[in-house]
């Protein structure tokens, strides 16, 4: 990032010199910045490769991207170090549910999650942890307000899986992967490593 600064602290004193005009430095700048940003965001958006979002999350300086990393590999301890260095209040909150659903402690989860603020996020949580304590009541109130449907598709194939319908659910996983990238991808891979482990 250093070096991003630096770079672009050359090119606008070489503008200076060449005395381009106000609009011409505006928007040299903001080309630089809308690249460097969809560089250091390309993976976790868009990239198709599991293992190079692993290796990107892996490397990233980002606490968040960190324990991602960590969470998605099942190291845990590892996992909750970095989450405490999260500084986005609402994500330190949600990276703690999600830890806590992760080791089952659906209580302590349930409690967290309600605590933070009305979003799909928050709706999603609850939504999983009622279904995972049985409360079917609760899980569809919950789902109703998940508006996201690419989250209210993976509520409703954990439903499936709670009533039975195993093999079903990893034949759609199959055949959702291939459509999917970034975030999402890891997250629907490691979704179907846990529903393999389930009886």
């Amino acid at each position: 990032m250093l070096w991003f600064f630096i770079g672009l602290f050359l090119i606008d004193l070489l503008l200076g010199f060449i005395q381009a005009p106000v609009w011409a430095v505006i928007l040299v700048n903001l080309i630089f910045i809308l690249i460097f940003m969809f560089k250091s965001f390309y993976p976790v958006l868009f990239e198709k490769d599991p293992d190079k979002i692993m290796n990107f999350m892996k490397n990233s300086k980002h606490p968040h991207f960190q324990f991602f990393y960590y969470f998605f590999n099942d190291q845990l301890e590892e996992a909750e170090n970095k989450m405490h260095q999260v500084k986005s209040p609402f994500y330190k909150s949600l990276n703690h549910v999600n830890l806590l659903v992760k080791r089952k402690q659906y209580g302590e989860a349930e409690e967290m999650a309600r605590g933070l603020k009305n979003n799909m996020y928050k709706w999603y949580s609850l939504a999983g942890i009622a279904l995972e304590q049985g409360d079917r009541q609760s899980y569809k109130e919950y789902k109703e307000k998940v508006r996201n449907p690419f989250y209210r598709k993976l509520l409703e194939l954990d439903e499936m899986v709670h009533d039975g319908m195993k093999e079903k659910v990893l034949a759609e996983l199959d055949h959702m992967i291939p459509n999917l990238r970034g975030s999402k991808l890891l997250s629907v891979i490691q979704y179907k490593q846990d529903v393999m482990k389930r009886d």
